[in-house]
């Protein structure tokens, strides 16, 4: 799940748009002050004169003058400025407007709008770009259908509908404390009852609160490493920081792909750095605890009971009773 060129081309063509539009907002602000509040204009003529002054009274001190002379110079140059900057937002607020009504603002303050902090993509980015790869994803359309709004306990068997109150509590304390504690959580059980219905409506209240989530079967899990040559091509970091860094990862079925010593090392990998960074994960299986140690290690297993909830599914396949009322 890694962007194009193109994709990405158009994410940073976006960052260029909000900082032209930040500029020109910014000099409207400019002129209706000017306009309304000539003095403004006065004052910041005298804040880059006195700048200037003050700059060419450091370079024109002697080559031997002492560290105290210079530190004078530029304690008395802040004090000006700092006493300028409060009459001209004093004027601003007197007037009706912000005190920071002059400045560049931005949408995301982190990184003013350029998508980065330092060479490492700021959360903003990577929630476009989460966004980007979810327009083509499943979950698109798949969640306008499955939500909690959608939930009938009619599709349950006798025994689902006395088990399931009690997943659905922990499903709905999952988003409830997902912003404090961070939670992950291992659904297990067999084929058809239930579990990727449920991570959808998890996906779902999450989306609409404004957090980042990923989805993966497993197969598109492990497949995704094998084109990209996995998390050690261009390091792990680099190459798959919103797989890492998305605030929920959905990992479904896992147990229908062929499992081998690549595929559970990529698991391993993936699911200890997210848990290091306090990141959040959804992993469902047919498989039973056992299956699920026996095929992915016991070091795969341990982290994972370490610190997921483990919530069993059980009861028939709702998909075939489905099929079976309907040809009734």
């Amino acid at each position: 799940m890694s962007l194009t060129n193109k994709q990405y081309d158009a994410i940073m063509r976006s960052y260029d748009r909000r900082q032209y539009l930040n500029y020109r907002r910014q000099c409207m602000h400019r002129e209706e002050i000017y306009e309304k509040l000539p003095k403004i204009r006065e004052l910041e003529e005298a804040i880059s004169a006195l700048s200037v002054q003050q700059a060419e009274k450091l370079y024109t001190l002697p080559q031997k003058t002492g560290g105290e002379d210079r530190e004078s110079v530029l304690t008395d140059l802040r004090c000006k400025l700092s006493a300028l900057r409060r009459e001209k937002e004093a004027l601003l607020t007197k007037a009706g407007y912000p005190a920071d009504y002059l400045e560049l603002t931005y949408a995301c303050p982190d990184c003013k709008d350029t998508g980065y902090i330092g060479r490492k993509k700021c959360r903003c980015f990577l929630k476009e770009e989460i966004q980007i790869l979810y327009s083509s994803s499943r979950l698109q359309t798949v969640l306008s259908e499955e939500n909690f709004s959608t939930l009938s306990f009619d599709v349950y068997d006798d025994e689902q509908k006395a088990a399931m109150p009690a997943v659905i509590r922990k499903c709905r304390d999952f988003i409830r404390t997902f912003d404090t504690e961070k939670p992950s959580l291992l659904f297990y059980g067999p084929v058809g009852t239930g579990k990727t219905f449920l991570t959808n409506c998890i996906a779902k209240e999450l989306l609409d609160s404004g957090h980042s989530v990923i989805y993966f079967t497993a197969f598109q899990f492990f497949e995704h490493f094998s084109v990209t040559g996995g998390p050690e091509a261009g390091g792990l970091e680099q190459r798959h920081e919103a797989l890492l860094d998305s605030d929920l990862l959905i990992l479904d079925d896992l147990g229908t792909e062929m499992a081998n010593t690549f595929t559970v090392s990529k698991l391993f990998q993936i699911l200890n750095e997210r848990a290091l960074r306090r990141r959040s994960t959804i992993l469902s299986t047919n498989l039973s605890p056992k299956d699920f140690r026996d095929i992915y290690s016991e070091r795969v297993f341990s982290r994972i009971t370490s610190c997921y909830t483990l919530v069993k599914f059980i009861g028939s396949d709702i998909r075939i009773r489905k099929k079976i009322s309907r040809s009734l």
